[in-house]
């Protein structure tokens, strides 16, 4: 056995050149795992010389970087360790992950130092997974994912039920690692959507609310006038009545006991959406992400703004995917979707950005119909990864801020 990672470095490159880069195949590693970084650079040619079909050996890889011949010529001292190519691909491997992780630790001592903490714990991450993200892919074949897929199929909390039975016909309920875009045009009752949403998905855990158009008083005045049937107007303008205060004396236990957290900041990041729900987790299973709204979120960057918001909603579906948790994404519509207050609306009227459609597996477009007291809140699924598309009608009860199946 080879006993330096120098030695092991050359075997391998000596290996792909025995074997006319076949062995490449079975090399989890990549240019960057090299401790010589001249090494890693060739190794990496040699890849690409692979995918791209051509033969691999002393001449074709000279011929690719004349500058380095001598270098390349001297390789073929090192062709018979190729029988044991997976070995020292191992060692190069491992001195690799470790020299990276070395790296790492220096960054986080200087990101302690100069980032700001509401940052931290998300760039730290980022840190870590560029560390040890070279690995290859593990081989999972059908038998050894199948176990957990029929676990899931056996259990019997697979979907959180939405507050709506007609709606739930629909889509199956709320499923993890899924994205639920709901779009509206202004004052048509997203907010007012999300948070039976999230009260719904709070009796399965903790859920946590980025609410980056209401303040937190104004959500949980709500929250209250939905859960109490308490009229929202009332407690806006502090006008409860004798009898609103005994409820509210009387049930306030039940609001104590909503597990959402409200995060009211405006201005936020998709990072910071993501650092907070990984701080709501931390007091109990995390249920579900509300975002409200999608076009409030901002960005470091400079790309065009729909090219920002395609971001978000990437983002938001790695998050929901990575947690395994439903995320509810609010999302305004284009203003050319207001030019009547009748306009019925498509999924192309989705603002800014046609990646939230791409990204969501599930989109309800709201709009109301019919006048007090029968008015209508009709949610259209129109896109379903997961079951049937079709529009589903509630009762809306803006007074009491909820919709609710018509008796």
């Amino acid at each position: 056995m080879l006993a330096t990672v120098d030695e092991a470095e050359l075997a391998v490159l000596g290996a792909v050149i025995a074997t006319g880069g076949s062995v490449l195949d079975d090399l989890p590693i990549r240019g960057v795992d090299f401790a010589e970084p001249l090494r890693g650079d060739l190794f990496d040619t040699m890849r690409r010389m692979r995918e791209t079909g051509r033969h691999i050996d002393t001449v074709t890889l000279a011929d690719a970087n004349p500058d380095r011949a001598a270098f390349i010529w001297s390789l073929e001292d090192h062709t018979p360790f190729a029988y044991a190519a997976e070995s020292y691909g191992q060692i190069v491997a491992e001195h690799g992950l470790r020299r990276r992780v070395g790296q790492a630790a220096q960054i986080l001592a200087e990101l302690s130092r100069t980032t700001d903490p509401a940052l931290l714990v998300d760039k730290a991450r980022e840190v870590i997974d560029e560390a040890v993200g070279q690995q290859g892919a593990k081989v999972r074949f059908v038998r050894d994912i199948l176990p957990s897929v029929l676990d899931k199929l056996a259990a019997k909390d697979v979907f959180v039920p939405s507050p709506w039975p007609t709606l739930n016909k629909a889509i199956g309920g709320l499923r993890p690692g899924a994205v639920y875009v709901v779009a509206a045009r202004p004052g048509m009752g997203k907010t007012v959507i999300a948070a039976q949403l999230a009260a719904c998905l709070a009796q399965h855990g903790m859920v946590a609310f980025s609410s980056l158009e209401m303040t937190e008083d104004e959500l949980v005045a709500r929250l209250i006038a939905e859960r109490l049937s308490i009229m929202v107007g009332k407690i806006k303008d502090s006008r409860l009545t004798e009898r609103d205060w005994k409820i509210l004396g009387d049930r306030r236990s039940e609001l104590e006991q909503l597990n959402i957290a409200i995060d009211d900041r405006s201005g936020v990041a998709a990072t910071d959406v993501r650092t907070f729900a990984r701080s709501v987790s931390r007091h109990g299973k995390l249920a579900g992400v509300v975002v409200d709204y999608m076009q409030l979120m901002t960005s470091r960057s400079r790309l065009d703004r729909h090219l920002q918001v395609a971001e978000f909603s990437r983002q938001l579906k790695i998050m929901a995917k990575d947690m395994q948790v439903p995320v509810i994404a609010l999302s305004q519509l284009n203003r050319n979707s207001e030019t009547s207050a009748l306009a019925v609306p498509k999924l192309s009227d989705l603002r800014e950005s046609g990646a939230i459609e791409q990204d969501a597996d599930v989109v309800i477009l709201l709009r109301r119909e019919g006048e007090y007291p029968r008015e209508h809140l009709i949610l259209d699924v129109a896109k379903n990864r997961h079951g049937q598309t079709g529009e589903v009608d509630l009762a809306w009860q803006g007074e009491y801020s909820r919709a609710i199946e018509w008796n």
